[in-house]
């Protein structure tokens, strides 16, 4: 029997209806929303106040704490702000949600959560080699989980059927770069730790040049 003329929740075998389609879908959102939510407020929560008995003294503590403690903590929240808008504008392509879907889903909230506690060992290990090491790989493993949530939603045709094909294709090339950008950090953070850590800083050069090459490739011919 031919699918044409029919919706997508009469096609597809993972919802009953539309209905149940919306309420699964949203669910897993604002769980998602929450999550991300609840780790951006950690990090904030883990910031070291300056102290010191005089205005000179205080001052001075913040200058020691800007390097480390409230650059990593301004690096996390725009790291975490960005997985969080990909997410979002995953999502609005997402048409129904299945099994698989939420597992890496929830895989990779998991991983937003440990952001925070990277954060922490980053800035607190100092010039020792585990902290950009783990912050590259928790941030790694969550661009790829990314790119995998994507692939995986073609594969098993959860997109809506109007989905633009151009724009899942820029959320992998998105997410794809941050990850090189991370993965290519932790040699750099065997040398020199602390530049590892400015190297993270690449990313949003290096998103920005992917995008409009990709950008310049996909679009129409005049």
């Amino acid at each position: 029997m031919s699918n044409k003329g029919r919706t997508d929740s009469q096609v597809s075998p993972h919802f009953t209806d539309e209905e149940d389609r919306r309420h699964v879908r949203e669910r897993l959102v604002f769980f998602s929303d929450a999550v991300i939510a609840i780790a951006m407020t950690l990090l904030a929560l883990e910031l070291p106040v300056p102290h010191g008995q005089t205005n000179a003294e205080v001052w001075h503590s913040f200058v020691e704490l800007l390097p480390d403690e409230y650059l990593n903590f301004v690096i996390s929240f725009g790291v975490i702000a960005a997985f969080w808008v990909a997410h979002h504008q995953y999502f609005r392509e997402i048409h129904v949600v299945d099994a698989t879907l939420r597992r890496y889903n929830l895989g990779w909230l998991f991983l937003v959560v440990v952001v925070p506690f990277a954060t922490r060992v980053s800035s607190e290990v100092g010039d020792l080699i585990l902290g950009p090491v783990l912050y590259a790989v928790v941030i790694s493993a969550i661009a790829l989980l990314m790119v995998q949530m994507v692939r995986h939603a073609t594969r098993a045709h959860l997109m809506r059927t109007e989905a633009p094909t151009q724009r899942m294709r820029g959320l992998v090339v998105g997410t794809g770069t941050a990850a090189a950008v991370f993965l290519l950090s932790i040699p750099v953070s065997f040398a020199s730790p602390s530049w590892g850590k400015y190297f993270w800083l690449l990313t949003v050069v290096a998103s920005r040049v992917t995008n409009r090459v990709f950008e310049r490739r996909t679009a129409p011919a005049s």
